[in-house]
């Protein structure tokens, strides 16, 4: 009986670390991350150009690039983006638009109301400005 009562008692403090663990765990949906953290580390993100496009083609390139990119022909960044924006923020809860000359982009929530908003101007090596606007809940 005694071996019973010991393993329930176990039992309760490990189910109690593992609730304070989830509660302070850094990598949460929502809240958990800065927008402007994201955009600042956005521009230095190098990939693989066959990871993203369907080129045989090895070479590192800037993921702003490659998003520049998407506005004229599909290639996987804004895919590649939406899955770090999904564990960054949570599903869904939050609005990035591009715009790059003439052309732009948005994807994620839409609504009327953002507790965050944030915009960074990406020079692109082929030349202009690819302009990103990071809005969260």
């Amino acid at each position: 009986m005694t071996a019973f009562v010991d393993a329930m008692v176990f039992l309760a403090v490990i189910m109690m670390a593992i609730a304070v663990t989830i509660a302070h765990s850094p990598v949460q949906g929502g809240g958990g991350a800065d927008p402007d953290q994201f955009l600042d580390a956005l521009g230095s993100i190098e990939v693989r150009m066959s990871d993203m496009t369907e080129k045989d083609d090895d070479t590192l390139v800037y993921l702003v690039d490659l998003m520049a990119m998407s506005l004229f022909e599909t290639n996987a960044s804004q895919d590649y983006v939406e899955d770090i924006l999904d564990t960054l923020f949570g599903q869904r809860v939050y609005s990035l638009s591009m715009e790059y000359g003439s052309r732009s982009a948005s994807f994620g929530t839409s609504s009327d109301y953002w507790s965050v908003e944030d915009t960074r101007s990406y020079a692109i090596s082929t030349g202009g400005t690819l302009n990103v606007t990071l809005r969260t809940l």
